[in-house]
């Protein structure tokens, strides 16, 4: 099959085997479906991992939650299974959300990294790019179910990155969130936008990889800030 005439099939192959074909494809900044596709898997696994992913859910809302001492029991229940379903709410919609951001970032970046690119084609970089989440849900959701129930105690506990490390004895919190995005995926993701800004916005290796370093940073921006926040 031609480039002319791609599959929509070789699109979704391509993003793990080829993606600088991928991106020099769909350079016409079409990226509607695959957005699509990218929230369907992310709704689908939510709800397939669910049960294994519960402790550590439990164990994140627990951290939330301990800032308030006088919650009764009742109350922290009622929480933990608000939070359950607004958690879920709030992935199926946040993912295409958060993507449309980054895509906006990537656009900003390319004009200062490269020649430039439309804010369809920032977005079709940022929608390919998160197709490696969808594999670390799923090694994440392997790992819950392979590991002592008492061993996850935060997202931190599945990831394959540094995080892990610094989980136990915990790290300060603003470091453990800026340290834990050196993981295996997010790195994944983040030398998908380089590729992305080399094909696209036809910017060389060196400032491709600077522009997604950028993208990175800020990228960590809201967990250090939420990390702050505490």
């Amino acid at each position: 099959m031609s480039d002319a005439t791609p599959s929509r099939i070789d699109d979704y192959l391509d993003v793990f085997v080829s993606p600088s074909k991928l991106f020099e494809r769909r350079s016409d900044g079409k990226f509607g479906q695959a957005l699509v596709v990218l929230v369907v898997l992310v709704a689908i696994l939510f709800f397939a991992t669910k049960s294994a992913m519960a402790p550590i859910m439990d164990a994140e809302m627990a951290k939330g939650m301990a800032a308030n001492p006088n919650l009764t029991p009742e109350q922290i229940e009622g929480m933990k299974k608000f939070g359950g379903i607004a958690f879920g709410a709030s992935l199926i919609v946040g993912t295409p959300i958060a993507v449309l951001l980054l895509g906006l970032v990537i656009f900003l970046v390319a004009k200062l990294v490269g020649q430039g690119i439309s804010y369809a084609q920032g977005a079709t970089i940022a929608t390919f790019s998160m197709f490696p989440r969808v594999v670390d849900s799923i090694v994440s959701a392997v790992q819950a179910l392979l590991m002592d129930e008492s061993q996850l105690t935060s997202r931190y506990s599945v990831s394959l990155g540094l995080g892990r490390l610094m989980e136990s004895p915990p790290a300060n919190s603003v470091l453990l969130a800026l340290v834990g995005r050196l993981d295996v995926f997010t790195i994944w993701v983040t030398i998908l936008i380089a590729i992305g800004l080399k094909v696209m916005a036809r910017a060389t290796a060196a400032q491709a990889a600077i522009g997604a370093v950028i993208v990175w940073f800020v990228g960590a921006l809201p967990t250090v800030l939420g990390a702050l926040r505490q």
